[in-house]
């Protein structure tokens, strides 16, 4: 009999209580959320639950309205307009030519050499074992110095080409000089640290040698080509362009099928460090320069 009447006096005395709440949702504080938007400056719903409209600040809403201006990693390069002369780039070319045949009168013999080399193994293994100290590479040295200039002056012809109005001028012929030098000679870098760290010395001395010689060997075909880039009328310029790229990417080949044979030993147990080594040092150097200038030409 106690415990109802309990429960009845209980429930008229919550009863009363919940009638006297003058909200309708208990867990609305509109006093204090008033009070908040008066003294910081909220401008949000009177509901804290409800979902508002995101407005990033500062650099976060730069970087969401996509409004920032996109990377160009070739911007560095010199546009100054068409300002470098026939005459003047024959006097360039004549120059590197003038050095070509002094490489090669310093040692015929050498040259002879490398065209062997280049043609077979024996003749790679009788060039490598003749090209000891510094008197016996240094031939080999001075054709490969003419091929870097060579290789930067078709680079900078084949430019040209199809963007004369920006980027026929002195000083991008020199940004292609120094780019064509660094390219090659941080392969044979990054080929020497290789060898320094694993136990590939001979075979890694020997491919260095094998792309000396070839290099050596292209530095003399390009010399005409550069020529007849330089100097074509422009209905047949492209169609140059296209064919020289393609005898440079033949010759590329049959270099990777010699090369080929250095690295067959490895290939067995180490095919995944052959890999990395194949795109890091071979392919991602030429998808760069293709990036960069696919980039360049927009």
């Amino acid at each position: 009999m106690i415990r109802p009447v309990i429960l009845c006096f209980l429930f008229s005395v919550l009863s009363a209580w919940l009638y006297g709440q003058s909200a309708s949702n208990p867990f609305e504080l509109k006093h204090r959320l008033q009070a908040s938007a008066a003294t910081e400056g909220h401008t949000g719903p009177a509901n804290p639950f409800d979902v508002a409209p995101h407005r990033p600040p500062g650099v976060a809403r730069t970087l969401a309205e996509n409004t920032t201006t996109p990377f160009r990693p070739s911007r560095w390069l010199p546009r100054r307009g068409d300002t470098l002369s026939g005459f003047a780039l024959f006097g360039i070319l004549a120059l590197i030519f003038t050095f070509m045949t002094l490489s090669v009168a310093a040692n015929r013999k050498s040259v002879g050499k490398a065209w062997r080399g280049f043609l077979n193994e024996n003749g790679l293994t009788v060039a490598q074992r003749e090209a000891s100290g510094f008197v016996g590479i240094t031939p080999y040295l001075l054709l490969y110095s003419s091929f870097l200039l060579n290789a930067g002056i078709f680079m900078f012809l084949v430019v040209r080409v199809f963007r004369k109005e920006s980027f026929n001028n002195l000083s991008f012929l020199l940004v292609c000089l120094l780019l064509s030098a660094v390219i090659f000679l941080s392969k044979h870098l990054i080929l020497n640290i290789t060898g320094w760290l694993f136990p590939v010395e001979k075979e890694v001395s020997r491919y260095n040698f094998l792309i000396t010689i070839f290099n050596c060997i292209l530095g003399l075909f390009l010399m005409p080509f550069n020529f007849l880039l330089a100097y074509a009328k422009d209905d047949y310029k492209e169609f140059l362009v296209f064919w020289t790229l393609g005898l440079v990417a033949i010759f590329y080949l049959y270099r990777a099928i010699r090369s080929g044979r250095i690295s067959s030993k490895f290939l067995a147990d180490h095919q995944f460090h052959f890999l990395l080594y194949l795109c890091a040092v071979e392919i991602a150097p030429v998808v760069l320069v293709a990036k960069l200038v696919m980039i360049q030409a927009k």
